[in-house]
């Protein structure tokens, strides 16, 4: 949320206080950036009005390479989709975080943007190293490296992967898996799909270990029965 002093002010005029900010209409403002008004829009739910001694815009609700302050408090939007969550840099909004899970983004108390992250795809952007999300599918269990998010295992087990809300923990099932399939435990063992063969963990990937010749592979408890 951005303010300034009240300003008569049109796009394209010059203006002299930057990052001043002044109401052109319920749902648009502008801003004084390099010198020159430009168009803000605001369309969060409280739009563009005056409140107390400055006019206040409404950027919580945006879309990628929307124009905004170059110099306000960290200034994030969720998209009208509620699919993404944004951040202004260099007075532009630019995608900060994709919002798979299903509270998705939305805007709290007015101002706080919230995003959703328990769900994922590879490639997203993520920031915090070591924290893990599921996919979309819930197929597989994603890892943050800091910068954007890879998958770390499958999860073909039947309850595939899943993430309890409380505790905000995420569970794979890797009990069943592909051979190629990633894992992220060496000697980590698994049964085929098709319950034929053991696989394990080598080289962050599936491996047959063994042929199952006289019965279905399977798991029971932390044991693995391959005959």
């Amino acid at each position: 949320m951005a303010s300034a002093c009240r300003h008569r002010a049109h796009v394209g005029a010059a203006c002299r206080v930057p990052e001043q900010i002044a109401c052109i209409a319920a749902d648009r403002a502008v801003v004084c950036d390099s010198g020159v008004w430009t168009e803000l829009r605001c369309q969060g739910a409280r739009g563009c009005a005056r409140r107390g001694d400055a006019d206040e815009c409404d950027d919580t609700i945006a879309a990628e390479r929307d124009t905004c302050p170059r110099n306000p408090p960290v200034d994030y939007a969720c998209t009208a989709d509620r699919a993404q969550a944004l951040v202004c840099k260099n007075g532009r909004f630019s995608l900060w975080r994709a919002c798979r899970g299903p509270a998705h983004c939305e805007v709290v108390e007015g101002h706080n943007v919230h995003c959703d992250t328990t769900l994922g795809e590879a490639g997203d952007p993520c920031e915090k190293q070591g924290t893990y999300c599921c996919s979309v599918d819930h197929k597989s269990m994603l890892l943050c490296d800091g910068s954007a998010l890879s998958t770390a295992s499958s999860c073909r087990g039947p309850d595939e992967c899943h993430v309890a809300r409380d505790a905000h923990k995420v569970d794979c099932d890797d009990t069943r898996a592909l051979e190629g399939d990633p894992c992220d435990q060496p000697k980590r063992i698994a049964c085929s799909l098709d319950g034929k063969s053991e696989l394990v963990c080598a080289a962050s990937k599936y491996i047959k270990k063994r042929e199952c010749r006289r019965g279905d592979c399977k798991l029971e408890g932390n044991e693995l029965f391959c005959d």
